[in-house]
């Protein structure tokens, strides 16, 4: 595969009150910033970088100066430069985050994908207390600004919103940059929230490819909180598997905080096999992983597996750059843009991880460092 520009630089933007706090589960210190703030780091003269010792604080004219610059390297054949933020799930203190997008940027880089991958982190906590609902949420929808996973999701709100605001005003040869966002698990909550309560935004943002979601499976038929997202962006992919078995842990454990007429989650079952009062409009498309995620070692492995199989790799980068996808086929019968992942895309053994331009085979996903890489259990 062709791998894509080089960048100058890594970049990260959070609103994490404390982002290298060594109380990484405490809820009184995993908050986020007052009002609508941001932080924003950098790894200078690296290309994603994902030791989080590298990144240092910087001013955002900084930050976004030197993302211009990198920017300049990825303008298409009609001259506007791409970019995609990525926004992780539960289970992530500020380094996973810094990991995860920097090995996104790398599988994406690969793939051959041409655009530069940011990360936007919000106050999640460890993967050691994900689990727990009394870490999860206290009421449906969150009420509070801090305190829970949800809580903290409805904190992050009015930073969601100015970041936006912030790297739409960025312009790469007089036109503004083209943003998509790839949102893993818990992070589709955090787009869908930080959209929900929006006018449209100015000018439309590129493609939104949804991971795993953890939403409901309702959530982008008219009426509902996500038909901001759609309306918000040019397309919708939504990359679902029903071999996922921490949406199936959040579906039951979760349940009280879930939409109980329709609970099941979007990354279980995809967007159409809810009965639509409001159809789903036509810009989403579904994307069924299940035949690809069957094989990896372990069941565990699955929820995780989106940001380093190269068949979801080539779809997305597909998706990203406008090219015909080629390892799709249609659900025969289907009068939606439904679409499964063709079996023999799958990979054989264990999950293939692009890795410093190499390929890596790991048959583990768990939280910890080995040598230079992040192995990630499933939960994130």
């Amino acid at each position: 595969m062709a791998g894509g520009p080089v960048f100058t630089n890594s970049y990260n933007i959070t609103n994490r009150s404390d982002p290298f706090t060594l109380w990484v589960d405490d809820t009184s210190v995993v908050v986020p910033l007052p009002g609508s703030q941001l932080s924003f780091y950098w790894s200078q003269g690296t290309n994603y970088d994902s030791d989080d010792d590298d990144y240092d604080p910087t001013d955002q004219t900084t930050f976004t100066n030197a993302l211009a610059t990198d920017l300049q390297q990825t303008a298409d054949s009609s001259g506007s430069a791409n970019l995609v933020i990525y926004v992780h799930g539960l289970g992530n203190t500020y380094s996973d985050a810094i990991a995860g997008a920097a090995n996104l940027g790398l599988a994406l880089q690969a793939a051959g994908y041409g655009g530069l991958v940011i990360g936007f982190s919000w106050p999640s906590y460890s993967e050691f207390v994900a689990l727990f609902p009394s870490y999860y949420a206290t009421s449906r929808p969150p009420q509070n600004t801090s305190g829970t996973i949800r809580d903290n999701i409805n904190g992050s709100v009015g930073s969601f919103q100015t970041m936006l605001k912030l790297l739409q005003s960025i312009q790469v040869n007089n036109k503004p940059i083209k943003i998509s966002i790839i949102s893993h698990s818990e992070g589709n909550l955090m787009v869908m929230w930080g959209m929900a309560n929006n006018p449209p935004i100015t000018p439309t943002l590129n493609h939104s490819i949804l991971l795993a979601a953890d939403i409901s499976a309702a959530m982008l038929q008219g009426g509902q909180p996500g038909s901001m997202i759609t309306e918000n962006f040019n397309d919708v992919s939504v990359y679902f598997s029903g071999t996922d078995p921490d949406l199936c842990y959040s579906d039951y454990e979760f349940f009280a905080f879930h939409d109980q007429t329709y609970p099941t989650r979007l990354g279980l079952i995809g967007p159409f096999a809810y009965p639509a009062a409001v159809s789903v409009p036509t810009n989403v498309t579904g994307l069924d992983c299940s035949q690809v995620t069957v094989n990896l070692g372990s069941q565990t492995n699955v929820h995780s597996s989106y940001m380093s199989l190269p068949s979801v790799l080539s779809d997305m980068t597909s998706v990203l750059t406008g090219a015909v996808p080629v390892g799709r086929a249609l659900y025969p019968g289907s009068s939606n843009p439904w679409y499964y992942l063709k079996p023999n895309q799958a990979v054989a053994a264990g999950i293939r991880e692009v890795w410093s331009g190499k390929t890596k085979v790991r048959p583990k996903l768990r939280s910890r460092f080995v040598g230079t890489y992040v192995v990630r259990r499933s939960l994130i």
